[in-house]
C-alpha cells in the first residue's frame, strides 16, 4: 500500500526559495562561461563500451594515488597497518582484490543531458479556488521506491494539481530519505562566488568535484555549471595531473573533447612523451565527432595500443615492436595536427621534441642489445 505524507507550506516560502535559487544562479557568473549538456544527449556516446575503455586508459590509474591518505574534517585518518606472510598464490589474490577496489574507486560520474523543466498538469479543480492560500505537497513515502520514481505532486491554491518540478522533488526526497553528505540548503562553497573562486585558485579541483557529486544530481544545471567551470579552469591552468588517476579525469577528458577544447590536453600529452595516449585521445575525438582526418587509422592504432601495458615516462628498454608501434603513432599524430589541430605550431614543436627524445631511447636500447650480443 502506498503511504502518502502531506506538507502544507506557506505560499510565500515556496516563492522565496525559488526566487533565491534564481538569484544565486545569476550572481555566480564568472569569467569562465559554463557549457552545459543541454542540446544533444551525450549519454549514449559516454556510456558506449569503446569510449569507456579509452577514458579509463587515459585516466592512467596509479594505485599509490588511488589508495593515498585522504583528509577527513581536517585530520588525516591513519589506520594501523596489517602485515601478513603470503604465498605467491595468496599475493596474486590480494593484488586482484586491490585492482578491483581501485576500479570501484575510479568509477566515473555519469555524463548525461541536463533535465527539462517538469510542467505536467494532472487535473484542475475550480471548486478549491479560495479554499486556502497555501500550496499543498503530497509525497509518496513508500519504502524501497527510487527517488526518481517517487510520486510527488503539488496542489496550487487555484485548484491545479501538477507534478512537482525537480528542485522541490529533490528537497522533499532529501527531507524524508536523506542522502549522506547532501544538504537541503546549498553549501556556501557553491553559493558564494568568492569562496568558489578561492577554491579554484587554490587548485582544490578534486574536492570541488567530489562535493558536487554528493550535493547535486548529474542532470542538474547547477552540477553541470560547477563541473564545466572547474574543467575549464583546469584546462586554462593546464593542471591535468591533479585529476589524473581519479574518477573525474575521464569526464573531464570527455567534456573537453565534446566541446572541441582538447588541444591543450593533447599538447600536455605530447610534452609528456605520452604519444600512445595522444593517439587514444585522437580516437576518442573520432568516436565523439567523427571529424578526424585520419580517424580510421587512429581507431586501428588504438586497438593495438590498448592491449599493451601503460607506457612509462622513461622505458628501460624498447623492443622493435615498440619502436614500430610508436613510429605509427607519430605518423598518426602528424596527420591529426595537419588536419584537425587548432594549435599547430605548439603541437608540431612538442612532437619534434618527442622525436628527438625518442631517438635517443632507440639508440640506447639498440646499443644495449648489441653490447649483450643481441640483434
Amino acid at each position: 500500500m502506498m503511504s502518502v505524507l502531506i506538507n502544507k507550506l506557506p505560499r510565500n516560502n515556496i516563492k522565496t526559495i525559488i526566487t533565491r535559487s534564481s538569484e544565486i544562479q545569476s550572481c555566480r557568473h564568472l569569467s569562465i562561461v559554463p557549457s552545459l549538456y543541454d542540446d544533444k544527449d551525450p549519454a549514449p556516446t559516454f556510456f558506449s563500451s569503446q569510449v569507456q575503455i579509452l577514458l579509463k586508459r587515459l585516466t592512467r590509474p596509479d594505485l599509490s594515488k588511488v589508495f593515498r591518505k585522504r583528509c577527513n574534517t581536517g585530520l588525516f585518518v591513519l589506520r594501523t597497518p596489517t602485515y601478513k606472510f603470503l604465498t605467491d598464490k595468496e599475493l596474486e589474490a590480494e593484488i586482484a582484490k586491490a585492482n578491483e577496489k581501485a576500479e570501484q574507486l575510479l568509477q566515473m560520474p555519469p555524463v548525461v543531458k541536463m533535465h527539462q523543466t517538469i510542467n505536467e498538469v494532472l487535473s484542475e479543480d475550480p471548486a478549491l479556488i479560495g479554499y486556502d492560500s497555501c500550496k499543498y505537497l503530497f509525497t509518496d513515502i513508500t519504502y524501497g521506491v527510487k527517488n526518481e520514481h517517487r510520486i510527488i505532486v503539488e496542489r496550487d491554491p487555484d485548484g491545479v494539481l501538477r507534478n512537482c518540478d525537480h528542485d522541490i522533488r529533490k528537497r522533499l526526497n532529501q527531507t524524508y530519505f536523506p542522502m549522506n553528505g547532501r544538504k537541503i540548503k546549498e553549501p556556501i562553497m557553491f553559493s558564494d562566488k568568492d569562496r568558489f573562486n578561492d577554491l579554484l585558485d587554490n587548485s582544490k579541483y578534486e574536492f570541488i568535484l567530489d562535493r558536487a557529486c554528493i550535493q547535486y544530481e548529474p542532470d542538474e544545471p547547477k552540477y553541470q555549471s560547477v563541473t564545466s567551470i572547474t574543467y575549464q579552469h583546469i584546462d586554462l591552468k593546464k593542471c591535468y595531473e591533479i585529476l589524473r588517476s581519479t574518477r573525474h579525469f575521464g569526464p573531464m577528458t570527455f567534456y573537453l573533447t565534446w566541446h572541441q577544447s582538447m588541444d591543450n590536453l593533447m599538447l600536455e600529452l605530447l610534452q609528456g612523451n605520452a604519444i600512445r595516449e595522444a593517439v587514444l585521445l585522437t580516437s576518442l575525438r573520432q568516436h565523439i565527432h567523427g571529424d578526424v582526418i585520419n580517424g580510421g587509422e587512429a581507431h586501428n592504432l588504438a586497438q593495438q595500443i590498448l592491449p599493451t601495458p601503460k607506457q612509462s615516462e622513461k622505458p628501460e628498454n624498447l623492443t622493435e615492436e615498440d619502436i614500430q608501434l610508436d613510429n605509427k603513432c607519430v605518423e598518426c599524430i602528424e596527420k591529426f595536427i595537419v588536419g584537425n589541430s587548432a594549435m599547430k605550431s605548439q603541437h608540431e614543436l612538442a612532437l619534434q621534441g618527442f622525436r628527438e627524445h625518442y631517438q635517443q631511447l632507440i639508440d640506447l636500447s639498440r646499443g644495449l642489445r648489441k653490447a649483450h650480443g643481441g640483434v
